[in-house]
């Protein structure tokens, strides 16, 4: 369980440093057929780690990956 957590956290982190402007969680899910749990799952451990942000696009909850 741990492994898979891991592994969805890297697929999301990596999705994330490709956009500037965030990508929705839907998207996530879709790109990476991940379901919404995992991809929460993975965003919360980012935000462990990683300086993110959340914002709410039209309804659509985006998660932004700050750039240094």
């Amino acid at each position: 369980m741990t492994k898979e957590i891991g592994s969805n956290t890297k697929k999301v982190w990596e999705e994330l440093e490709k956009t500037v402007a965030g990508v929705s969680i839907q998207e996530l899910c879709k790109q990476l057929a991940l379901t919404f749990e995992e991809v929460m799952t993975a965003v919360r451990w980012i935000a462990r780690e990683h300086n993110i942000g959340l914002a709410n696009n039209n309804g659509s909850l985006m998660v932004i990956g700050v750039h240094a």
